[in-house]
């Protein structure tokens, strides 16, 4: 019953803002926003941005900036850039004393703070919202906010916070006349009321919804309010969850690719499953797998297309510069023979009047000529040394490139494929013991290595291709990983970090995560330390990792380097980094590495 909780979050927000940009004050901002975005080029905001930019017109910044925001979250479903689309148009708001679009703004980016889980930060920004909403009288922004504050307390179990903000929203008289955040406010009361198990009033929720989404003509909010219906049923009722499942698939059925099919799909096995419909719940367990399969099968299509547009442009590139080269080369050489016929043709005119001016002149000649010979060897060798240094980082880059889509590749194979079989088994198990009143403790261990089986492929898939990386940033991705070593059998593990960007490149990402992995598990498994330090900071255009524990240490001089710290080089050598390493034997181990930004960015990795 995940699915339940989760669906929320990715489909309230949109129509949030189609229904409260209907009330903003200001009138461009109304024209830019969601409910009109399908009709404005994106080439024609970029042309706005740029006149913008030229007349330093700070409030069409602003205006621009947070329509390219919208398009970017609504179309282009590229959240990073959105949010800093809508960050940059709150600085312009802030520029021209706009309080009510800076708020409103805000509340975007508070939105996207919920969003990638960020809580504390969503939780600043929404209470500077709610401060200003309140002071100005705006009750249908106010509304909107409480709204928001309430699904995130929701998303983290927080009941009586999240109770509190819906009985506060209940009391706005406006509430029952709009019937689009009718619609969204009811579908947070039935997450409420689910989890305090009041069934009855969640199911009358439910059914108000479905109402209230035929006379919005939503098919996919009267698919979601049958969705919820059943789960309400699903332990107690499961025909009758059944029912109200097929008949919430009907609703969603043709929409391509949508996540909600994807839970309906996994109720309907399930339920067909509970009610010994095995030949029914095989047949939607198999329209979930090809649904996946199809998602996952776009992302990696978009991901290997990305890295084919990188990969020529790269080329390109390097066929400019060598160009570049061979042109300025040939025309130093030019300059020189022509320098050299204007020696030779004065020293001629010279030679008739005396033998001194014609020695000089070849003896001028002989050192020019050393001279350029002394040049062309070393043209020659530092072209040699550019060539040689391209292949190593080409075949360096390519490997570690290599590995990530593997890697990936594999994670994603063995939590879909191997996971799914495996969880499918664990329900056939269980159907077994089940049907054959089967127990003992051989089928005890049995049951036991199977769950052990399940961690195993889980924890290998995160293992191999962290998701929080992809999803909220490289240090949401190392808290992650550091979070793993948290108990009594790990040592005390403290991660600081200060002014990460959150859109770095993803090659660029893990590369720099996988150099902190690799030595976070160097730390763990040899040094025998009581407590391990990682701290990670931006300072102007370079990355700086620390990375330090009270271990045993090692004499740095007679030491030589394992599988992991070779690694680790290689890493730090594909970014053109510096990796220093101080230790002390039952001292400890200090690492240090510098990466500069600006030589990724010339290695093609931004």
């Amino acid at each position: 019953m995940r699915a339940f909780f989760i669906l929320i979050p990715h489909y309230v927000v949109p129509y949030h803002f189609q229904m409260f940009s209907k009330f903003s004050i200001l009138l461009f901002i109304l024209c830019l926003s969601a409910n009109t975005f399908a009709q404005v080029n994106y080439n024609e905001l970029e042309e706005k941005l740029n006149k913008a930019r030229e007349e330093n017109n700070y409030k069409d910044l602003a205006a621009t900036y947070l329509a390219i925001g919208n398009y970017q979250e609504e179309y282009s479903k590229n959240h990073e850039k959105a949010f800093e689309s809508f960050t940059r148009a709150m600085q312009y708001f802030k520029l021209v004393q706009d309080s009510n679009a800076y708020h409103l703004t805000k509340l975007k980016v508070a939105n996207h703070f919920r969003l990638t889980e960020q809580r504390q930060q969503a939780l600043e920004n929404y209470n500077e919202i709610i401060h200003y909403f309140k002071r100005t009288n705006q009750e249908k922004n106010l509304a909107k906010a409480y709204l928001d504050v309430s699904i995130l307390h929701g998303n983290n179990n927080d009941l009586e916070p999240q109770g509190l903000y819906l009985d506060s929203i209940q009391s706005f008289s406006f509430i029952k006349s709009d019937t689009l955040f009718n619609v969204l406010f009811n579908f947070e009361k039935i997450r409420y009321f689910r989890s305090v198990s009041d069934l009855n009033e969640a199911r009358r929720l439910c059914q108000e919804t479905f109402e209230l989404s035929e006379y919005l003509e939503s098919d996919l909010y009267k698919g979601k309010a049958l969705f919820y219906l059943g789960t309400l049923v699903t332990n107690s009722k499961p025909k009758e969850s059944l029912v109200h499942f097929q008949d919430a698939y009907s609703f969603v059925e043709k929409r391509p690719l949508e996540p909600i099919k994807l839970d309906l799909l996994k109720e309907l096995s399930e339920a067909h499953l509970k009610n010994k419909e095995f030949e029914e719940a095989y047949l939607y367990s198999k329209k979930y797998s090809e649904l996946n399969d199809s998602i996952l099968n776009k992302e990696r299509a978009e991901a290997i297309n990305n890295l084919t547009v990188k990969y020529e442009t790269r080329e390109k590139n390097r066929e400019i510069e060598l160009l570049e080269r061979q042109t300025e080369l040939v025309k130093d050489v030019n300059d020189q023979q022509r320098r050299a016929l204007y020696v030779l043709g004065g020293g001629m005119l010279l030679l008739a009047i005396t033998t001194y001016f014609i020695v000089q002149f070849f003896r001028q000649r002989i050192k020019a000529t050393r001279i350029i010979n002394a040049q062309r060897d070393k043209i020659d060798k530092q072209k040699i040394k550019d060539l040689e240094n391209d292949v190593k980082i080409n075949s360096m880059q390519s490997v570690i490139e290599g590995q990530e889509l593997e890697r990936e590749r594999i994670a994603k194979d063995l939590h879909d494929s191997l996971g799914g079989l495996l969880s499918a088994i664990k329900l056939q198990f269980e159907k077994v013991r089940s049907d054959s009143n089967i127990d003992g403790e051989d089928f005890n261990n049995a049951q036991g290595l199977l769950d052990t089986a399940v961690d195993e492929v889980r924890s290998i898939s995160r293992n191999l291709q962290p998701g929080s990386l992809n999803d909220m940033g490289l240090v949401a991705a190392i808290n992650d990983l550091v979070n793993r070593y948290r108990g009594e059998a790990y040592p005390e593990i403290d991660f600081q970090h200060y002014n990460i960007p959150r859109d770095m490149d993803n090659m660029f990402a893990t590369s720099l995560y996988r150099i902190i992995q690799e030595l976070l598990n160097n730390a763990i498994k040899y040094a025998k330390a009581n407590e391990i330090i990682i701290q990670i900071n931006k300072e102007d255009d370079e990355i700086i990792i620390s990375l330090e524990d009270d271990g045993i240490g090692f004499n740095t001089k007679s030491f030589e380097k394992g599988m992991g710290l070779e690694n680790v080089q290689s890493r730090v050598s594909y970014l053109k980094g510096d990796l220093q390493i101080d230790s002390q034997e039952n001292i400890g181990t200090s690492y240090l590495i510098h990466v500069k930004m600006a030589d990724a960015k010339q290695q093609g990795i931004k």
